[in-house]
């Protein structure tokens, strides 16, 4: 894996859908049919099973594809099902093209002509700077594919060569579903795909539908704007085809919540990592989806990060569902730079040059529980299947990973980033991995099926993971190895229920240094590593290779704790129950909700959480709940095969206090009460920073958090004081602009031409009249909750209300409040739901006399009026007759 460069919000989804341990993308909508398989006829012959990588046919399925360069070489195919929509796998020498007839019967539907343009590198000589150092001269990404969608459904089809030097190694066939229409309400693009980006700009927060059609597209399509989701009519209908082949600046990025992508064909005429992009890019979060989305030829498929300046900082509790991520330079996906709480599920990935699936937390940010299930990766000529970089508590399930050149599934610390936490545990489980590892990887080394490496670039050591319920199938050199290159070790990793059959298949093979090493090992200890692992059941047979037999190469064991252990056993779950089974919080607080398990020793323990009510409390993965506005909540915990589940009630019993960073957007930098002004700095570690948004008359007013002064401009010094205001005073009131990407210009409502900003870098936030398009006037408010209970504030029962009962519209006297003090009124219903809330400003004689006027949305019932300062806290029954 190598660096391809081109508000905290919680995974919440409507419903958590569980699936059984069925392995890979099981729910594919296409069939596979090998060529090798087909009735091969006019000189078409299947060639030799190879694992040497000068032969093209070690990147082939199974190690074996057609010759199809006699004359009128035939494949015939017999369906399992009729299906219109054909993929052809092939291979075609550089720089050369073939032509292939597509037949039903003896009747010719189609000619497709099959390109070398997409496919040949030549990783040691390509000047690319990822390659640095690489000398394996074995040509990779020496097939390609081709897709047609047939006029009607077949059972039958064959494939006869017309021209050129070709060769067949599978063709996939699918039952393509009828196009999908505009949604209602939907905007349609009616362009050539030329102006698509206005038309997504001025149609942000809508479903923009793209009709069926080849659209092309010279730039990068950027979607800034919360709910804008791009529609097609079809995988196979929608085709969205980027021109820009010599800069970063193609695919899909966003940088904003609720973002959807689904049924759409991305495409590029882009031929290589150097300066490639991805097809789908930037930052995904609160729900945002990517679903049906087929991805071919780009950088990378997707790449999830923030690479702009400003914006969102991480992605978090995105979906990515039934994807395709194929024939691409670099990573297939790959979660980046804190990206947590995202799911990628029941997609395939092909042909990657570069880890299929990868988690890697880059540039100082950590990535959380990630997850990567039922999917299948297969044939990726570089790196790994399955990549993981550090982090905690991210997860490798249900997959299959098969036919990689070289890994199957990768654990180290080699890239520089943040390294494995020191709690949590990562989880690899219910994996196969078929024809992986190697002798010769990119860089001439052995590499194994599973390849565990230490290092001292992110962290110094790899720890805390757990594979169990892994098939290790014809690893073409060692099953699993460990290895060193610096740094503490390997700690708390555990093996159990591993299965080893098939070692050193591709021995003597692949051996460009004329090596006599070993191998064909289950396991291989390598460059003798530190620390230690546990296994437990491990079970191999067919150990091949020149390793005699041997389950373990341990001359470069060194002192590697490899300990076996007894007691894991296959123990599955018959029930589950949640402690504690009822609790109460306070708004802001943070409780977490535990899973026992019977038996105690059960296998499985993953489990998914979601709460009934997420506006009252949220729920994270690992089952911390945070209350976010008074009220009740049933949070329930389902086991991962869906058989089990139960509850538990929460009472949020006050709604919390929400404060504010203020971050600017040239300098990152943050703003903070200096004494008589308000100044900037690049951290943000104490209350100083946090300020208090304060609505009065449909303006704002910002409050220190920790001082209780206010932003204003009251003196016309030149720069924003920060001091007690003048209450209703113009000079402290501010006007929130939307600045678009999910920044604000903050507006003094004084003087309507000024605007906050740092454009001089005086230390010192100033005000004036600026550009509003200068991102020295540009902010981000970062909100953070913070608890607040009844018990934080000084109760008072004075508050008198008059008519009691009322129609709804009554007065309410705040003699026990501050002069000049803000007091928040807040009327709940006996749920416990705030349905009126309003500021209001005491007078400076202590004494005001609020009349409040809800008759005309509030029904006849009881409720409970809450008036709150900054110190105290008064409340009063009310009764509304009508």
């Amino acid at each position: 894996m190598k660096p391809f460069i081109s508000f905290l919000i919680l995974l919440m989804f409507t419903a958590v859908c569980f699936v059984s341990a069925q392995r890979g993308y099981y729910d594919a909508p296409y069939k596979r049919y090998e060529a090798d398989s087909a009735i091969l006829s006019n000189g078409a012959v299947a060639m030799q099973k190879s694992y040497a990588q000068a032969d093209l046919q070690s990147e082939a399925s199974n190690q074996v594809c057609v010759d199809m360069k006699s004359a009128d070489a035939t494949a015939g195919f017999t369906l399992s099902e009729a299906a219109d929509g054909l993929v052809i796998r092939y291979s075609v020498p550089d720089g050369e093209s073939a032509v292939v007839g597509v037949y039903d019967g003896n009747i010719k539907i189609a000619s497709l002509t099959l390109t070398s343009k997409w496919s040949w590198e030549y990783l040691w000589n390509n000047g690319d700077p990822n390659n640095v150092g690489i000398t394996n001269k074995n040509p990779r990404m020496r097939f390609d594919e081709v897709r047609y969608k047939l006029p009607t459904k077949l059972l039958q089809l064959k494939i006869v060569k017309e021209s050129g030097n070709l060769t067949l190694d599978f063709i996939e066939m699918e039952p393509v579903p009828a196009a999908i229409a505009a949604p209602a309400g939907a905007a349609v693009y009616n362009g050539d795909g030329s102006t698509l980006q206005a038309f997504i700009d001025a149609n942000g927060g809508k479903t923009i539908f793209i009709p069926v059609g080849v659209y092309n597209i010279n730039s990068q399509l950027y979607f800034g704007v919360s709910k804008t989701k791009l529609q097609g009519a079809g995988m196979w209908y929608s085709q969205l085809n980027f021109t820009v082949t010599n800069a970063s600046n193609g695919g899909l990025r966003a940088n904003a919540g609720q973002i959807g992508y689904s049924d759409l064909f991305l495409t590029t005429e882009m031929t290589t990592r150097t300066k490639g992009y991805a097809g789908i890019h930037g930052v995904y979060t609160q729900g945002s989806t990517i679903r049906n989305v087929w991805v071919e030829h780009f950088g990378t498929g997707a790449w999830i990060g923030q690479y702009a300046q400003g914006g969102l900082a991480f992605a978090d509790g995105f979906l990515i569902s039934n994807c395709r991520f194929r024939n691409t330079y670099a990573d297939g996906v790959n979660l980046c730079k804190g990206t947590s709480n995202a799911l990628v599920e029941h997609c395939n990935f092909r042909n990657n040059g570069d880890d299929g699936m990868a988690i890697w937390c880059a540039e100082g940010l950590e990535c959380i529980n990630n997850t990567f299930r039922n999917n299948t990766v297969e044939n990726g000529w570089r790196a790994a299947g399955a990549a993981l970089y550090g982090g905690r508590d991210n997860k490798f399930y249900d997959i299959i990973i098969k036919d990689n050149v070289e890994i199957g599934i990768t654990v180290t610390n080699t890239f520089p980033g943040v390294g494995f936490n020191a709690s949590g545990l990562h989880d690899f489980h219910n994996i196969t991995l078929i024809g992986c590892g190697t002798f010769n990887d990119t860089y001439n080394n052995r590499v194994g099926a599973v390849n565990i490496y230490h290092a001292n670039s992110a962290g110094t050591k790899v720890q805390n993971i757990r594979f169990y319920n892994i098939d290790i199938i014809d690893s073409k050199c060692d099953a699993v190895r460990f290895a060193k290159s610096s740094g503490e070790g390997i700690f708390n990793l555990i093996f159990e229920n591993i299965t080893v059959n098939g070692t050193g298949i591709e021995y003597p093979g692949n051996n460009v240094n004329n090596s006599s090493a070993q191998r064909g090992f289950a396991v291989f200890f390598d460059k003798y590593p530190l620390g230690g692992a546990t296994y437990c059941n491990l079970n191999y047979s067919n150990l091949g290779g020149n390793s005699n037999g041997a389950a373990f190469n341990t001359a470069q064991k060194g002192s590697f704790a490899w300990t076996e252990v007894s007691g894991c056993g296959l123990a599955p779950v018959t029930g589950v129950t949640l402690l504690p089974a009822g609790t109460s919080i306070a708004g802001g607080e943070k409780v977490q909700f535990i899973p026992v398990f019977t038996p105690a020793d059960a296998t499985n323990k993953i489990v998914g959480f979601t709460s009934n009510n997420p506006a009252v409390a949220t729920v994270t993965y690992d089952g911390f709940v945070t209350g976010l506005s008074k009220g009740v909540a049933t949070i329930t915990v389902t086991t991962h095969d869906g058989n089990f589940s139960a509850t538990a009630n929460l009472t949020v019993t006050s709604n919390p206090l929400t404060v504010y960073r203020i971050k600017n957007r040239w300098q990152n930098t943050y703003l903070y009460d200096a004494g008589d002004r308000a100044k900037y700095s690049i951290t943000a570690n104490d209350k100083t920073y946090l300020w208090q948004i304060e609505e009065i008359d449909g303006v704002k007013e910002f409050k220190n958090y920790s001082t209780g002064d206010f932003l204003h401009i009251e003196n016309l010094t030149g720069f924003v004081q920060c001091t007690s205001r003048t209450s209703g005073a113009l000079s402290s009131r501010w006007t929130v602009e939307d600045a678009g990407e999910g920044f604000v210009r903050l507006k003094s409502e004084l003087n309507k031409t000024d605007y906050i900003h740092i454009e001089n870098l005086q230390n010192q936030a100033q005000y004036g009249n600026i550009q509003p398009a200068w991102w020295s006037a540009m902010w981000v408010l970062e909100p953070e909750i913070i608890a607040t209970s009844v018990s934080d504030l000084r109760i008072e029962n004075r508050a008198g209300i008059y008519p009691n009962p009322s129609n709804g519209d009554f007065n309410l006297l705040l003699s026990n409040f501050a002069r000049n003090e803000n007091v928040s009124i807040t009327i709940f219903n006996l749920e416990g739901k705030a349905v009126y809330t309003k500021l209001y400003s005491v007078d400076s004689k202590g004494i005001r006399n609020v009349k409040v006027s809800a008759s005309h949305f509030l029904p006849a019932g009881n409720y409970f009026v809450v008036a709150k300062g900054k110190l105290t806290f008064s409340g009063t029954k009310l009764l509304i007759c009508k």
